[in-house]
């Protein structure tokens, strides 16, 4: 994979040519069948539970560091799609960061994904029609999932296991990429970190286009990390692969904007020869490596 600071943005096309190949398995559909919770480690004791917010159902899972936490807390990766990140997750992802909480946002359904729920969840408001709604699926929840995430999803995890506040990093892929950043140009200090995996950047218009001109900043004197990742083979289903490398432009703008300010330290991953679905295991190691410190 290449890794690009704002630099270099403008080079990504041509490095994603020279990174080397990166080995993934594209399954969206179909049941979750969770072998982490079959066979867990010895690092991080494993939890899963349901709650409903707003009428709306979640399923909250935990990866919890089976050490003693500092007194301030353990630091904490949050993951979108937390149905397929948590079937997805393997044992030795957890053992490489064995001081690291893992906290997957779900919904109380057996398949990977409730494409229904994330259509809705994940989506700002859009300026023009969208295909989700074409399809009778709702959009437009962003805000709304931004309070009940940053409200009691997020207070029912802290009671369950002892997080620092100071130190949580928020992941998300596809539309779950999208609402991280729309998160992050909403609230910037709803979390510590960022990783937007894939981000449906062009969902709605252009709508984070639009909100970058004016979003609210950090603090002065605050940084925050914001990685942006993508494949350079992504192409909407049912249409035929790009002919040759080509990541999303619409991505690869979006980053060279925010690159531009101050407190964000952004940088951007290409991913060889991946495509869109392929790109949701394959950025768990960068991911990872943030929230624990070790980007």
């Amino acid at each position: 994979m290449a890794m690009l600071t704002r630099r270099a943005l403008l080079a990504a096309l041509s490095a994603a040519c020279l990174a080397p190949p990166l080995a993934a398995q594209d399954r969206s559909g179909g049941p979750a069948r969770y072998p982490l919770f079959d066979d867990p480690p010895d690092t991080h004791a494993l939890t899963r539970f349901d709650m409903t917010v707003e009428g709306q159902g979640y399923r909250m899972f935990m990866a919890i560091p089976t050490g003693a936490p500092s007194a301030e807390g353990w630091p904490s990766l949050w993951m979108l799609d937390g149905n397929a990140a948590f079937d997805r997750l393997g044992a030795g992802d957890l053992r490489r960061h064995a001081g690291l909480a893992v906290i997957g946002i779900g919904y109380p359904v057996d398949e990977r994904f409730d494409t229904t729920a994330r259509a809705l969840d994940y989506t700002p408001a859009s300026a023009v029609p969208d295909t989700e709604t074409a399809r009778g699926r709702p959009t437009g929840g962003a805000d709304a999932f931004r309070a009940r995430l940053t409200g009691p999803l997020r207070r029912a995890v802290g009671e369950r296991a002892p997080l620092d506040p100071a130190r949580r990093v928020l992941w998300g892929h596809s539309y779950g990429g999208l609402f991280t950043l729309h998160c992050l140009l909403s609230q910037p200090l709803a979390f510590a970190g960022w990783v937007a995996a894939s981000p449906s950047s062009s969902f709605g218009g252009g709508v984070l286009h639009r909100m970058a001109a004016t979003a609210p900043h950090l603090p002065p004197g605050r940084t925050a990390p914001l990685r942006i990742l993508l494949g350079d083979s992504e192409h909407r289903r049912g249409s035929a692969p790009p002919d040759g490398p080509r990541p999303s432009p619409q991505t690869l703008a979006l980053a060279e904007l925010l690159g531009r300010r101050t407190d964000l330290d952004v940088q951007l991953t290409v991913l060889k020869g991946l495509g869109h679905g392929e790109t949701f295991a394959a950025t768990f190691p960068q991911a990872m490596a943030l929230a624990a410190g070790r980007d």
